[in-house]
């Protein structure tokens, strides 16, 4: 006689298993980054109105005078601004792969929580199983009679 047995084979992950997206390094904040030593450390924005420069008379009071209408800033405030796009979209980019990793995760242990559900309702009892005294009680009953019914015409 030969007996065998098998087990469901698990999914290969798809993330290494010792991977903690939370462990990642964060970016480095842009309000307090270091900015080239030779750069002016003065912060300031200025509105430019095209017409700013001209006093109610429309004397010219300061030169040059800006054409266009926008705003003026220093070059560390550009630098700063200019990092913050950078950071922004260095942190989006780590958050959608963030959410691959996270989705990988969440795909692996849904599927590995159906096979231990799969797996449990396997090992439940089937109605057979669940009445076996009945039909064991029964089918000995049965069988009695029959018994004692063939016995009895064989005597006579």
């Amino acid at each position: 006689m030969v007996v065998s047995c098998t087990s469901v084979t698990p999914l290969p992950p798809t993330i290494p298993a010792e991977h903690r997206v939370e462990n990642d390094p964060v970016p480095p904040d842009p309000e307090t980054e270091t900015l080239d030593p030779k750069m002016s450390s003065a912060d300031w924005v200025e509105p430019l109105d095209s017409g700013s420069c001209h006093d109610a008379a429309g004397r010219l009071l300061v030169k040059p005078c800006p054409t266009r209408s926008g705003i003026a800033m220093s070059e560390s405030k550009a630098a700063r601004f200019g990092l913050f796009k950078i950071r922004y979209r260095e942190l989006r980019e780590v958050l959608i792969a963030d959410r691959k990793v996270f989705g990988a995760q969440r795909e692996v242990y849904e599927t590995r929580l159906q096979l231990a559900d799969k797996a449990i309702r396997d090992l439940q009892p089937g109605w057979i199983d669940q009445h076996k005294a009945e039909l064991g009680l029964i089918g000995g009953f049965v069988l009695g009679i029959a018994t004692v019914l063939v016995v009895g015409s064989i005597g006579d």
